[in-house]
């Protein structure tokens, strides 16, 4: 190696270590994940075989939704169910906030469910930029209705919702 050069032979053309690049687009590709990974993550569908989330994986809407968006608003019509694959959101109720919501955790579920009134019961705003996939009524409610353990799931989340809000 000479005085002008600073690298070792082997190095990247900018200079930098192509032992370190590998770990970096190594790393990156781990923190990128699925829609699989991240259905099978979340407790409503961590029961299903891994085919089925493949095929619930293959109705999903990937959606990116900037920071301070309202994805959902109160007493407007619900259509869609969506799970965070990345991204905070937070949840309120007449003004109250509730809670936050991050990844794995899931919105729409209840306009949904209840078809005699089909509006939202919360609002839900972006507080980071988002990463979402989205369901649309008609796919999802076929989907539940024809996997009992999901539907099953998803009166557990009902029942303790209702339990959270009458303790408000």
């Amino acid at each position: 190696m000479n005085e002008a050069s600073t690298s070792y032979e082997g190095a990247a053309p900018d200079g930098q270590n192509p032992i370190d690049l590998r770990l970096v687009v190594r790393a990156y590709h781990r923190a990128m994940t699925t829609p699989q990974e991240v259905l099978a993550g979340v407790p409503l569908f961590s029961m299903l075989p891994t085919e089925e989330v493949d095929k619930l994986a293959r109705r999903a809407h990937e959606l990116r939704i900037p920071v301070g968006t309202v994805i959902t608003d109160m007493d407007t019509i619900g259509v869609s169910f969506g799970v965070i694959v990345d991204g905070q959101a937070a949840v309120s109720v007449h003004g109250q906030h509730v809670r936050f919501l991050g990844r794995g955790d899931y919105f729409g579920e209840m306009a949904l469910i209840d078809e005699s009134y089909r509006y939202r019961s919360a609002k839900i705003t972006a507080e980071t930029e988002m990463h979402c996939l989205m369901f649309a009524k008609w796919g999802f409610r076929h989907f539940a209705m024809s996997h009992p353990q999901t539907a099953w799931a998803l009166l557990e989340v009902m029942a303790q919702r209702v339990r959270d809000a009458e303790n408000r």
